[in-house]
């Protein structure tokens, strides 16, 4: 059965999203995490690193904020990869790893950071995803798991930089706003003394999901980009009430 059809007739549909740093995640697509859960997917986070060093955090404190996240969000996998934070690149090593996790959880839908950011362990993420979504199909090798093909892969986008291509989709996550907030202020050894030029990392998130969301006329959403044409094969989806 297709994803499309799996969705449609309400059946899970498993979704790995994989982030550089724990509260990407969160950030980029807290809402619609959380309205994969509401619908009965099951989601999966991976996190390439922990996230450390950072000035005010510690990988105990991170560990902690990254559990509280979770489960405000109600995420029951996630995993850290060990990567190493601010050093990130896309070595053969490391698309290896991750083609291996793709392969042992065989997620239907992959979402990752966008490929254009002011982060580069952001930039390497992304880079590590398109070559491990390729690997992870390969037979004959001695990589665990099964060769698996993820059909989907959408990107989610960050808060360094909005200077990015017009978004493929906005998912309306006003419902799921708050929940989404809470979480992200899970991390408060991030979001404490934390600054965006005159405006702070919390205000600067809501500012930016509320103008995605002023975009479909709603009051919170999230963009994303899709990396192969989106197909519509029913054509309620383009009603817009």
């Amino acid at each position: 059965m297709k994803i499309s059809e799996r969705i449609e007739k309400n059946k899970e549909v498993k979704a790995m999203i994989v982030a550089a740093h724990p509260d990407d995640a969160e950030i980029g697509m807290g809402g619609a995490i959380v309205k994969m859960i509401e619908s009965g997917w099951e989601v999966i986070i991976v996190d390439l690193t922990d996230g450390e060093p950072t000035p005010l955090g510690t990988k105990e404190i991170r560990q902690k904020e990254t559990d509280t996240a979770s489960k405000i969000l109600g995420i029951e996998k996630r995993f850290c990869l060990d990567m190493p934070n601010r050093y990130l690149t896309a070595t053969l090593e490391y698309r290896r790893k991750l083609a291996e996790t793709i392969r042992i959880h065989q997620p239907d839908i992959l979402f990752g950071p966008v490929n254009e950011d002011y982060h580069p362990d952001h930039i390497e993420a992304a880079k590590l995803i398109d070559g491990a979504r390729f690997e992870a199909k390969f037979h004959k090798t001695d990589m665990k798991g099964v060769p698996w093909w993820v059909p989907k892969l959408y990107s989610y986008f960050s808060i360094h930089k909005m200077n990015y291509d017009k978004p493929s989709f906005i998912i309306d996550i006003s419902d799921q706003w708050e929940r989404k907030f809470k979480a992200i202020q899970a991390y408060q050894s991030q979001t404490n003394n934390n600054s965006f030029k005159s405006t702070n990392l919390l205000e600067r998130v809501e500012v930016i999901f509320r103008y995605f969301g002023q975009r479909i006329d709603t009051k919170y959403g999230e963009p994303f980009i899709s990396n192969e044409p989106i197909s519509i094969k029913n054509l309620s989806i383009m009603n817009h009430d």
